[in-house]
């Protein structure tokens, strides 16, 4: 990762919580489960390294039957622990080893420059020392961790850190309900560096010279990743998502939300609100992501893109990928988050097709032990 994503909580070093690891190098062992807690759907990808390469055994999408969160963090825990649950019996699995993620405002993920002569003991010490500076909250209200990047640009003696920190109370509340749900959640990451990891996993066969875009949106997040020779070049995360544009689809509809994103998600909802609000939709979505594209522009120096790979639940828009390819006159195209991935023959095809652009941040997240300090 190479540019920041800034926050507004705070965080702790950990090296252990209830043999959880706060952390982005954790070696996998065993099959794990990506478990992507959105605030609308959970989603989960069961993956098992085979012969070098990736088997997904299982996925799972289900709605979040009431609203459970406010912005980010949880209000309704039972809603949110039996949807946990019946992800569970839907994957028939019991005491699964686990990887959750979070995001968002109680989230800081940036880039430190740190003495390059340092070890892992000494700079975790060092970091410590400058914690006032490097994050704007006490130590005790965070958890924290960090990652050696390598050698920072024109500076021989200084390297780059990553640091990354996330409220106690998030990760804390998602922990549990995790556990309560028959999970061992053994690492939680961010969902910008679930989407890194697939990123890398994605397009490390394609052109090595070739920039590679891809933006997740999802309920009150965009995630924007940017790939080339293999190495992730820029990420950010934008607080802009569907949420507003679920609700002017419940009012047009007279629908409540949640009736929405199930017909939605499933390709039954009704066609009479897409004369009315779809434009509106599409109008305001070029706005948010040619914003993000400037945005990254300034910072690479670089055209913009002629491709992006897109993902998330914007994906649940009905031919969305071809319609701003025609509005914005760049190909747009819909990740496929299996498309080096082998399927299991009991992984049912049906789910696995209909979810396939929702499943990218948990199939990060299932994966994210591959580029192991590759970021």
């Amino acid at each position: 990762m190479t540019n920041n994503v800034t926050s507004n909580n705070a965080i702790q070093r950990i090296k252990e919580v209830d043999k959880m690891k706060f952390t982005v190098f954790t070696p996998k062992t065993k099959p794990l489960l990506g478990v992507d807690i959105g605030t609308t759907f959970i989603k989960a990808v069961l993956l098992a390294p085979i012969d070098q390469h990736w088997e997904c055994r299982g996925v799972a999408c289900e709605l979040i039957p009431s609203q459970a969160f406010t912005e980010r963090d949880i209000v309704d825990f039972d809603s949110v622990s039996n949807t946990l649950k019946k992800i569970m019996m839907k994957l028939k699995l019991k005491h699964q080893p686990t990887v959750i993620a979070v995001s968002g405002t109680s989230v800081l993920s940036k880039v430190i420059q740190m003495p390059s002569d340092l070890d892992e003991q000494h700079l975790e010490e060092q970091i410590e020392i400058e914690a006032d500076s490097l994050i704007p909250y006490p130590l005790d209200e965070v958890y924290w961790d960090f990652e050696t990047l390598g050698a920072t640009v024109n500076q021989t003696d200084k390297a780059d850190v990553l640091l990354t920190a996330a409220h106690r109370q998030l990760v804390d509340n998602r922990m549990t309900l995790a556990r309560e749900a028959g999970m061992l959640p053994k690492i939680v990451d961010t969902e910008l560096d679930a989407l890194e990891n697939l990123a890398l996993a994605q397009y490390t066969d394609t052109d090595s010279s070739l920039e590679q875009v891809m933006i997740h949106i999802g309920n009150e997040l965009m995630h924007i990743v940017v790939t080339q020779a293999n190495t992730v070049t820029y990420s950010k995360e934008h607080q802009f998502g569907l949420q507003h544009f679920t609700q002017d689809i419940a009012l047009t509809m007279r629908l409540d939300g949640q009736t929405v994103l199930q017909q939605l998600s499933a390709g039954t909802l009704d066609t009479q609100w897409q004369q009315q609000v779809l434009p509106i939709i599409h109008a305001q979505l070029q706005q948010h992501i040619l914003r993000a594209l400037q945005l990254m522009q300034n910072l690479l120096n670089n055209e913009l893109p002629t491709s992006i790979h897109l993902c998330g639940g914007v994906a649940m828009l009905p031919n969305i990928a071809e319609s701003l390819t025609t509005e914005m006159g760049i190909t747009f195209t819909l990740v496929d988050p299996f498309a080096h991935i082998s399927i299991h023959p009991e992984v049912m095809t049906e789910q696995l097709v209909a979810a396939k652009p929702l499943l990218c941040v948990a199939t990060g997240l299932a994966m994210r032990s591959e580029q192991h300090g590759a970021h």
